[in-house]
């Protein structure tokens, strides 16, 4: 059963262009191996940074919305932990939406 998640990432602040698209690439090559879908990619550049990761003050968001398999969760995160470059990085389940609602009002 495939269900949606976001991955959230921030890199290095002087990431090339080249590289952080050589990296989207490679994590839709793994929701596609988990029979997934990637539902978009927005880049949200460089921001000031809440605290200090790994001596930057500044980093380069992305975010990653994909349907797929449970099996793709570990291996995207194992991917961006072996990287340098990354930060930070965080994966979250999306609920559903259909009918949902709070059903007490």
């Amino acid at each position: 059963m495939t269900t949606n998640y976001e991955t959230v990432y921030i890199t290095d602040p002087n990431i090339s262009e080249a590289k952080l698209g050589e990296l989207n690439t490679k994590l839709s090559e793994i929701v596609k191996r988990f029979q997934g879908k990637v539902n978009g990619i927005e880049d949200w550049g460089s921001r000031r940074l809440g605290y200090d990761i790994k001596k930057q003050n500044t980093g380069h968001y992305v975010l990653f919305h994909f349907t797929a398999e449970s099996g793709a969760i570990a291996e995207i995160e194992h991917t961006l932990k072996l990287r340098d470059d990354i930060l930070k990085q965080m994966t979250i389940r999306l609920e559903e939406k259909e009918g949902k609602k709070d059903e007490r009002r």
